[in-house]
């Protein structure tokens, strides 16, 4: 029989929370010191203390063997290790086979009747225990699988990141070797152009070049009729304006496409402007044998329409669009300019049945130094800038420039759009001050080139003029203080102070207070005709010397304004309009 308080005991020994309790209550109950509960924790083979009980022995490795024995033999005594005066006691156990539960009094047998009671109630002891590790052992594993969740969870999230991370590299990289493989492509097709340009420029310079030396040579034997002198002298100046258009072309693309271009903003009638860019383009179109035919839309209004801009810079842009058509035209061939006059725009179309424009070709036209395939004897001619130079002069007009052809051997055809203009006419640049000539003129010119300082003189002196030459500024104020001068020709590049210090210098003098001072100089750009202005000089010529522009300008009277080398004569051919 199991007493009532025996299963009070027992249940208090249940519970984790009041086994302590339950135990001490047992040693009391069956006459011991102290009753302490064992489990076997079965996968690692030991027996441990119950939870809620001391989970600390003193010299633990002599109980496992003890606890072992109860296990196997169902009871079991030894004396051993404790805290106390001998430092051991006596020690009974009782063991559950089934559970691996053990009981051990210390300091005490069991009184006899609760042997039955302990036997019968130790196996629910230890199945108590058993449920206990499970739990411990599952909250264990429940514990790690979150931590482990949490972990991978953190892994991932890790992994996904760098997976975007090298996505995003990879991407980079890619678009990194795109742009490299674009721009390496853009630089050969540009390092092609720049040796393409190389050898046109280059042709294109020859080309005057050996008419000019051979003339000279011809001269130089002295067995030249007066005629042949003529027709000599007719091919030097034929070429040197060839080489000065070639030059005046590079500089005129350069600072057009730089912005460097100040335009005039007047209003002109764009009927004019055909006309002018006709006239210029009549030489070429006579030479080539081309038929022109010319329509342009009349009048709507009883005013003319008009565009607004730079006059000289729109019959530019007129004149090299005929050009290119005219020189990409074979001898014969025809040529069509028509003008349209619309509520908003005027339009200017020229059109050709000439070589026509390869579609590959076609996006480039508008870029510097693109010309079309041209025949070994490069009959054409040119930089490849005209195009170029029309399409940026026409967008700071505000205008478009299209182009449109068929392919290769179909012809071409240009239109220049320019916003038609309203309001009251401006004048146009005013006609230079003329006047008669000033008869003989005392003339200076400064240069340090003795060539160019001696044909110079050599030119005024068969005008009539008194001409004296002074290699450097020195000899120039030396020459002016011995005697005055009406007129002075000074180059900008002297050895010992630049053209612009010594005009300033001379302009000092008394002997100078009525003196025209004319820069003769190979810079022609804007700032530098501004230079020149503020140095005190009247006018400004760039090298090569246009005779007939310093004739004109000897001829003007002292106080006219500032101006470059005038327009020289377009000739006086016309051209029939249909």
């Amino acid at each position: 029989m199991i007493s009532f308080e025996m299963a009070a005991v027992f249940a208090r020994l249940q519970a984790a929370e009041s086994r302590l309790d339950g135990a001490r209550a047992l040693a009391a109950l069956c006459g011991a010191q102290q009753v302490l509960v064992f489990g076997k924790d079965t996968e690692v083979d030991v027996f441990l203390p119950a939870p809620g009980m001391p989970q600390t022995l003193h010299r633990a490795d002599q109980w496992q063997p003890f606890l072992r024995q109860c296990v196997l033999d169902g009871s079991a005594r030894a004396a051993l290790p404790w805290p106390g005066a001998e430092g051991v006691a006596e020690a009974v156990g009782v063991g559950d086979a089934r559970s691996g539960a053990v009981l051990v009094f210390v300091g005490g047998d069991p009184v006899a009747h609760a042997w039955p009671a302990i036997g019968a109630l130790l196996p629910f002891i230890g199945d108590k225990l058993a449920q206990e590790r499970a739990a411990l052992s599952a909250g264990g594993s429940a514990a790690a699988a979150r931590q482990s969740s949490r972990r991978a969870e953190a892994l991932n999230v890790a992994l996904d990141m760098s997976r975007r991370e090298l996505q995003s590299a990879y991407q980079r990289a890619e678009s990194e070797l795109v742009f490299r493989r674009d721009a390496e492509r853009r630089l050969r097709d540009a390092d092609r152009r720049k040796d393409d340009f190389l050898a046109m420029l280059a042709h294109e310079l020859r080309n005057p070049l050996a008419p000019i030396s051979m003339a000279a040579q011809l001269l130089n034997t002295g067995k030249v009729s007066d005629e042949r002198v003529r027709q000599t002298s007719a091919v030097i100046e034929r070429q040197v304006n060839h080489m000065t258009t070639l030059l005046d072309d590079l500089l005129d693309v350069s600072r057009v496409t730089r912005g460097l271009v100040t335009l005039a903003h007047e209003l002109h009638p764009a009927r004019a402007i055909v006309q002018d860019a006709l006239e210029q383009a009549r030489p070429l179109l006579i030479a080539r044998k081309h038929s022109l035919t010319v329509r342009l839309d009349a009048e709507p209004d009883a005013a003319p329409a008009r565009v607004r801009g730079d006059g000289t810079r729109l019959v530019q842009i007129v004149t090299n669009i005929l050009n290119n058509a005219i020189k990409y035209t074979p001898p014969g061939g025809n040529i069509g300019l028509e003008m349209r006059i619309g509520p908003e725009r005027v339009e200017i179309a020229v059109c050709d049945d000439g070589i026509g424009i390869e579609a590959k070709l076609l996006p480039h036209i508008f870029d510097l130094f693109t010309q079309g395939e041209r025949s070994p004897d490069r009959a054409q001619g040119g930089l490849g800038l005209g195009l170029a130079l029309a399409r940026n002069l026409v967008e700071q007009h505000g205008g478009t420039l299209a182009v449109h052809s068929e392919g290769a051997g179909r012809g071409s055809r240009f239109v220049v759009g320019l916003p038609r203009a309203f309001g009251a006419q401006q004048s146009a640049a005013a006609d230079l001050p003329g006047g008669a000539g000033r008869g003989a003129l005392r003339v200076l010119i400064v240069d340090d080139n003795g060539d160019a300082a001696a044909t110079l003189a050599q030119f005024l002196e068969d005008g009539g003029h008194a001409v004296r030459v002074a290699f450097d500024a020195r000899g120039a104020m030396r020459m002016v203080c011995e005697a005055p001068a009406d007129v002075l020709l000074l180059d900008i590049g002297l050895p010992d102070i630049d053209g612009y210090a010594l005009a300033r210098q001379l302009r000092c003098l008394t002997q100078c207070a009525h003196a025209v001072f004319i820069a003769v100089t190979g810079y022609g750009q804007e700032q530098d005709r501004e230079l020149s202005r503020l140095a005190g000089f009247d006018h400004h010529l760039t090298k090569p010397v246009d005779a007939a522009a310093l004739v004109r300008l000897l001829a003007l009277p002292r106080g006219a304004p500032m101006e470059e080398a005038p327009a020289p004569d377009a000739g006086d051919g016309a051209i029939a309009l249909v």
